[in-house]
């Protein structure tokens, strides 16, 4: 079960109530790019694999955990990462986005057209990096008509780790420290670790969802989850 999670204290200043905060991977599009890159950079190589079955029993169960998704994403991240140089990996990672297939999920990405057209301020706020985010906008033609809030890495003993991991609480901060505090008109999300924005609008949406997703999330936003099933 998602633990509970703690309340950004909410800014006085105005706010925008024309905002609409979409997540990205499995509400745009489906799938999760950034563990994607990191599972291919780690099967890629026999000693990075055996260093991620080493620390799973660590790393793997915190990926789930809200306040500390930060620390489990930092140990795969490190092991998909470490030994290269900035040059090898920045390489490596640009070819992995120019061969990563977007799978859209219609419904969610054709409301974010909509939004756009009709004048809305629209935010991406997603947990991976913002390599891919402004490149997988770029692809999606977005990225001149929204606003990016993301992850962000840092070097680390020879690999890289994360200095922000735009997930959970610390979404919700990163949106009001970007100038964007809520409450939002609408959120569109695919996970219960987004809970803190999801409950910052009165209309929150749950994209290709899990299960237990779906639950958690009812027992503490009631009326205001809607539904748009895995069909998308």
């Amino acid at each position: 079960m998602t633990p509970a999670m703690p309340i950004t204290k909410m800014p006085t200043a105005p706010v925008e109530s024309n905002t609409v905060v979409y997540d990205m991977d499995g509400t745009l599009f489906r799938g999760d790019c950034g563990a994607a890159f990191i599972k291919q950079r780690i099967h890629d190589n026999l000693w990075r694999l055996l260093l991620a079955v080493i620390i799973a029993p660590f790393a793997f169960p915190l990926m789930n955990i809200a306040p500390l998704r930060k620390i489990g994403v930092s140990a795969y991240l490190w092991v998909a990462s470490v030994g290269a140089n900035e040059i090898a990996y920045s390489k490596t990672l640009e070819d992995f986005i120019a061969q990563y297939r977007i799978r859209p999920i219609d419904k969610v990405l054709a409301q974010c057209r909509k939004d756009i057209a009709e004048g809305r301020k629209v935010i991406i706020a997603t947990g991976a990096g913002a390599e891919m985010t402004t490149a997988f906008m770029r692809r999606l033609e977005l990225l001149d008509h929204v606003q990016l809030i993301t992850s962000h890495s840092k070097r680390f003993f020879g690999g890289r780790i994360a200095s922000v991991q735009c997930n959970g609480e610390t979404k919700l901060q990163e949106l009001i420290k970007h100038g964007h505090p809520p409450p939002y008109l609408r959120v569109y999300s695919d996970s219960a670790m987004d809970l803190p924005i999801l409950r910052s609008t009165n209309t929150a949406y749950l994209v290709n969802y899990r299960e237990k997703d779906r639950q958690f999330l009812s027992r503490n936003l009631g009326a205001r989850l809607h539904l748009i099933d895995n069909a998308g």
